[in-house]
């Protein structure tokens, strides 16, 4: 077991009444415990029983199976079907959320950490794949600080954009690129849906940082995941996703 220092308060005196006065802590006293094998060989019974109550109740709500892919959704450059998912489900989102939506989602590849499984999708699988806790914000981002992030897009060698996004990559360097089937105005003020952890400046996107307007709405990737994939389930309709040539890398 980890050694950890537990303050563990040995008495304390509260002043306490109903009338107006001022309370304060009188007296204080502890001394640290080391957490070291001794407690492995000999457990207390009552924490042992408290933690494993509390075991049986998270394993269960984490294998609560919330939904059905229609295939194995793996994630990679330059794009792939797990991120091609997230991409469009952040879109989604932020359309949902802004007034008049966003223009594109923007999501690094390893924010995911395991492939989407074929067949029935727990909770266990949503945290296992989208195991950070970052959440979703909202950028409006100038198109000349745009045309940067598609640089970065390049150089990477791709990652996750919603589908609204062709581009074409060329000997690391970008070789076309249109949102909504329009090359990218430099002048006009574009709406993202992104990560915290990207807006940022994390994982080359450094231009974000140029942002005019952010918006953290403190509501985790994982989350809006989770709740997609129990309103698809609802809808009577499994996960799937598709590689649909939105970013396209020539040799």
């Amino acid at each position: 077991m980890n050694r950890q220092p537990i303050a563990l308060v040995i008495a304390a005196t509260l002043l306490i009444s109903c009338s107006s006065r001022q309370y304060r802590i009188s007296n204080m006293s502890g001394t640290v415990v080391e957490m070291d094998s001794r407690f492995d060989n000999n457990p207390d019974k009552k924490m042992v029983a408290l933690v494993q109550k509390y075991k049986t109740e998270l394993d269960r709500e984490m294998s609560e199976v919330i939904g059905t892919s229609s295939q194995l959704l793996d994630y990679g450059r330059p794009e792939s079907l797990l991120t091609n998912l997230t991409s469009d489900v952040m879109k989604l989102y932020g359309d949902e959320q802004v007034s008049g939506g966003v223009d594109v989602a923007i999501m690094n590849v390893h924010g995911h950490r395991a492939n989407m499984p074929k067949g029935n999708i727990t909770v266990r699988d949503l945290y296992e794949i989208y195991s950070f806790d970052n959440s979703i914000t909202f950028l409006e981002l100038k198109g000349s600080d745009l045309k940067k992030i598609f640089d970065a897009y390049a150089w990477i060698g791709g990652a996750g954009i919603s589908s609204n996004v062709k581009l074409t990559i060329k000997e690391r360097k970008v070789s076309s690129v249109t949102v909504d089937g329009l090359p990218v105005d430099e002048n006009r003020v574009y709406k993202i849906s992104t990560l915290d952890y990207l807006a940022d400046g994390n994982n080359d996107m450094d231009a974000l940082r140029n942002a005019i307007k952010v918006t953290h709405t403190g509501i985790t990737l994982r989350d809006v995941m989770i709740d997609y994939v129990k309103e698809q389930t609802r809808q009577g309709s499994e996960i799937t996703s598709r590689l649909d040539g939105r970013i396209t890398v020539i040799e």
